[in-house]
């Protein structure tokens, strides 16, 4: 099992929120830049408390008996339809594959080969339902889950179905 030693960090302001997830060291030399950006440009002494360090596991080990890939590393949902709302179908899919994006035709594409057939405007409808909530964010018509996304997939979605499958 291969470990990545990652981190997050997320600023607030009263009309704005950045936030980045990613390797250690790329995360942290943003961080550094961003904050002695924010000192020389308004004066501003920033304290780094809202950064947070996580150790992940690979998300194959967490989708074990839910998500299985192809040879060409496309993820393929195994667990009953049913049991899956189409907002969580197209969660894990986006999980699965974290940090790629996705248009609405790939993922129509892949919920309708290891899911139920789903078509592009089902898939922007559920998309722009997790980008109101903040699970999903949304570039050009491609769509990758937010850190918000990927806590509330390994938190909820996953731990719910494996409940359902055992």
């Amino acid at each position: 099992m291969s470990q990545e030693k990652r981190l997050r960090f997320r600023i607030r302001t009263r009309d704005q929120e950045i936030e980045l997830e990613g390797d250690f060291e790329y995360v942290r030399d943003k961080f550094e830049n961003l904050v002695e950006n924010l000192r020389l440009k308004d004066g501003i002494v920033a304290k780094p408390e809202a950064v947070q360090t996580l150790e992940t596991s690979e998300p194959s080990d967490l989708l074990k008996g839910i998500v299985q890939f192809s040879g060409e590393g496309r993820p393929y949902l195994t667990v009953p339809a049913d049991s899956l709302s189409a907002k969580e179908a197209l969660a894990l899919v986006l999980y699965a594959t974290h940090p790629k994006t996705f248009g609405d035709d790939e993922l129509s594409t892949l919920l309708g080969s290891s899911w139920k057939t789903t078509s592009g405007a089902v898939v922007r409808a559920r998309a722009s339902e997790l980008k109101r909530e903040g699970k999903l964010i949304a570039e050009k018509g491609s769509y990758a889950l937010s850190g918000a996304g990927v806590q509330w997939v390994t938190g909820e979605v996953i731990p719910g179905l494996k409940k359902t499958i055992q």
